[in-house]
């Protein structure tokens, strides 16, 4: 196999970059680091992690970022702010490849004004209001930040009263109001400039200018509109417009971005995976695409992981009503069992089970070899007993737990919480 090569997400807190780091966890191609300026999610899901790196407007960020570079041989990165993005394509001698990493590109895409400057003369180009035609001005209409992001900063101006009071802040672009249905349309473009992929997909129930659901769609308009943006401007890997539809039903452009959006992971869901395929891109392999028809659509929510502040050696685990549950195996349990494995942890089966355990275990397709040791002890004995240092125990009754905690001061979790240790 050729060996790895080494992809850095930067910053690796958002939610974008989760979705790197899923599409990209499991690949045989990848090892992953994330960097972030603060202390954030990130941390929770890159092993390899780099924290306290300057802010990108900070005069030590250049210096800083390119000894992290140099440190651990970094050979591909993805920004995953549009911010960030301009500030990496101006680093001069690069000795790494920065994903959709045009200069030119991720100036004119930081800028809503340059986006639709360039695009003016499409009948897709949204209307551009100027302070200094106001007989030109049409209400209600729509103020946003020229380099804004997410929906942050978008208000609307239903009338001169409401235009006054944003008149002076020249940061911000006016446009016309579009009040119709919304997409955002996932693309990739290869090394050739070619686009090989251009997929709608649907925004409902936004929460923080996130789609919390998608679903991906065909409009042969929307393709053609991919195909004049590719044209126009240079991209090599995965990027992404949005669209939305004025009062006439004719859609119209909101925003271009040349980074990996969160929600991207509709597209993941759908067979395409567009970070892996700007891997693939990078090491010089024609790419094409296997859609999956038979899973369009994805639901997503806010997942929470905790921060355990304790060093541990061994799980101590129950068997009935924690192990296995009256449906089955229970999911959390076993997946942290095999997580434990995975990081060199010992795991020891303790249990009253009232029938051979061996049976059970056997019966529920667990093998017996996953427990460094079973401890099945008497009716009347205590679990507290047989819990060496270091460890964490895990049992769904609560007098069970509060007697190893009240006497041995470990951590100590129900079936309900296991799931905040999952990486």
């Amino acid at each position: 196999m050729a060996s790895k090569i080494n992809v850095l997400v930067f910053p690796c807190g958002s939610e974008n970059a989760s979705e790197i780091y899923d599409a990209l966890r499991y690949s045989l191609h990848v090892n992953l680091f994330g960097a972030s300026s603060v202390e954030d999610y990130g941390r929770l899901n890159f092993d390899n992690y780099i924290s306290d790196v300057p802010f990108i407007d900070d005069d030590k960020f250049e210096g800083v970022f390119k000894k992290i570079v140099d440190d651990y041989n970094i050979d591909v990165v993805f920004a995953t702010h549009d911010s960030v993005a301009v500030k990496l394509s101006k680093i001069r001698d690069k000795n790494y490849y920065l994903v959709n990493g045009n200069e030119r590109t991720c100036e004119i895409l930081r800028s809503k004004n340059e986006t639709y400057r360039l695009f003016s003369h499409f009948s897709w180009c949204p209307d551009v209001y100027d302070l200094n035609s106001p007989e030109a001005i049409v209400f209600p209409l729509i103020a946003k930040p020229d380099q804004g992001q997410g929906g942050n900063g978008v208000t609307l101006i239903r009338n001169q009263n409401d235009l006054l009071q944003i008149s002076q802040d020249p940061g911000i672009v006016l446009v016309e109001y579009l009040p119709g249905e919304e997409a955002t349309i996932d693309c990739f473009t290869d090394r050739q400039g070619t686009l090989i992929y251009s997929k709608p997909r649907t925004r409902a129930r936004i929460r923080a200018g996130i789609a919390m659901q998608s679903e991906v769609f065909d409009d042969e308009i929307l393709d053609l509109i991919a195909n004049k943006i590719n044209e126009k401007i240079t991209f090599r890997g995965p990027w992404f417009f949005q669209m939305k539809k004025n009062n006439d039903g004719f859609w119209k452009l909101l925003e271009i971005s040349c980074r990996v959006a969160g929600t991207m992971v509709a597209q993941r869901a759908h067979g395409i995976n567009l970070p892996l395929l700007a891997i693939q891109d990078y090491k010089g392999r024609n790419i094409s695409c296997i859609e999956n028809p038979f899973l369009n659509k994805v639901e997503r929510r806010i997942v929470t992981k905790g921060i355990l502040e304790y060093e541990f050696d061994n799980i101590y685990v129950d068997l009935d009503d924690t192990l296995i549950l009256s449906q089955g195996v229970c999911a959390d349990v076993i997946s942290l069992i095999y997580q434990a494995k995975n990081d060199a942890k010992n795991i020891i089966l303790i249990t009253r089970h009232e029938q051979d355990v061996t049976d059970t275990l056997r019966k529920y397709h667990i093998a017996q070899n996953l427990f460094d040791e079973i401890i099945h002890l008497k009716s009347n004995e205590s679990k507290a007993d047989y819990i060496k240092d270091k460890s964490i125990f895990i049992d769904n009754f609560f007098n069970e737990r509060q007697d190893v905690f009240n006497r041995l001061s470990i951590p100590c979790f129900d079936t309900d919480s296991v799931s905040f240790l999952l990486r």
